[in-house]
């Protein structure tokens, strides 16, 4: 009968290179995993700024006002989401500005990867959301 715990010949480096295999692939899984949360997030917060300019233009007398209070709205959420968006392009679309029509928000996010996803990563993301909201039909619009 064998001796319980005892290696049999050959087997003494094998845990080690099993380690060695299967440590990089974990670790790229975990860095893969939080560069698409990353993204993720930043998808969201684009999202978000597009709520906030249609909560803030939905409210508003006229389509002007509309408008710029939609833009300020969203370059407001932006920068407090901390989100790197050089120009942001915010489309305001008020044609259907009456008594119980509606707003929509678009916004069109080009983000460098490198601030969304693991530093040092190349290229950019295009990140884009639009949000609609109805305005009131017993509310009186100029």
């Amino acid at each position: 009968m064998a001796e319980r715990g005892r290696r049999v010949r050959g087997e003494e480096g094998q845990a080690i290179a099993e380690l060695v295999i299967v440590a990089p692939v974990l670790l790229l899984v975990v860095l893969l995993m939080i560069a698409i949360g990353r993204v993720d997030s930043a998808q969201g917060d684009v999202e978000s700024a597009a709520r906030a300019g249609v909560q803030a233009a939905v409210v508003q007398a006229n389509p002007d006002n509309a408008q710029a209070q939609a833009t300020a709205a969203v370059t407001s959420t932006l920068a407090t989401a901390g989100l790197t968006c050089p120009s942001p392009q915010i489309a305001t679309d008020t044609s259907n500005f009456v008594a119980g029509g509606w707003v929509s928000v678009t916004i069109v996010c080009i983000t460098s990867l490198a601030d969304v996803s693991v530093p040092g990563v190349p290229g950019s993301k295009t990140l884009s959301a639009t949000s609609t909201a109805h305005i009131d039909p017993y509310r009186a619009v100029s």
